[in-house]
């Protein structure tokens, strides 16, 4: 376990929302892998510059399940139940949870949608929709993006359910009194994932927060 000792979730906090990324590894035996997190709230076009250089992976963002259905959206693997030829697609990947996808989306503001400053405005306008006081916001979704898009949705399932990066850094926010609302990408290396130790060593550097599902489930 991460030695956690003069690390409070103040600390976590402040570093959120100064915007600086947290390093979150989910679990041996699991995915194994480490994602680059940051709260959207603060998310700019340098934020997402890092995840694409740094991490590497896929850049999306998390919110709970309950703020999706705000939104309409539901899980992918749920929508395809009944299609006649997605739902023989729907399947366990190895790590035996089903994925958290709903949607790839852009804003309507955007260009093209993949440039640095396209995601980063796609995923403030997400944060926003799904943290402001709108009292449609369903239709205001859909008014205001458009799919597919450069920026997939996920969305926790919850920790008694599923518990990989989705459900971890939208419990992170919780824990800290923040929106469930976060950016997270997987930390790649040469031609895999990045190994454990690299990601701690990459955090070390960096000086930034480097924390194990086992360390959030037992905050």
């Amino acid at each position: 376990m991460t030695d956690l000792s003069g690390l409070s979730l103040s600390n976590i906090k402040k570093s959120l929302l100064n915007g600086e990324p947290l390093i979150v590894y989910d679990f041996d035996g699991r995915e194994e892998e480490a994602d680059m997190v940051f709260y959207a709230g603060t998310v700019t076009w340098k934020s997402v510059n890092q995840l694409r250089k740094d991490a590497g992976g896929l850049v999306c963002y998390v919110t709970g399940k309950e703020e999706a259905r705000k939104i309409g959206l539901n899980f992918l693997t749920d929508e395809w139940k009944t299609h006649p030829v997605y739902q023989s697609l729907i399947k366990k990947p190895s790590y035996g949870d089903y994925p958290s996808f709903l949607i790839w989306v852009n804003h309507v503001s955007v260009s093209t949608g993949i440039s640095d400053s396209d995601r980063a405005s796609t995923i403030r306008e997400l944060h926003n929709l799904l943290t402001d006081h709108i009292e449609n916001k369903e239709e205001f979704f859909m008014k205001n993006f458009y799919a597919p898009g450069h920026i997939p949705v996920l969305a926790s399932r919850g920790l008694d359910e599923r518990r990989g990066h989705t459900e971890l850094v939208a419990r992170i926010a919780e824990l800290v009194g923040l929106p469930r609302s976060m950016v997270i990408a997987e930390m790649l290396g040469d031609g895999k994932s990045l190994k454990r130790a690299n990601a701690e060593e990459y955090a070390r550097k960096n000086k930034l927060v480097f924390l194990e599902g086992k360390d959030i489930i037992g905050m």
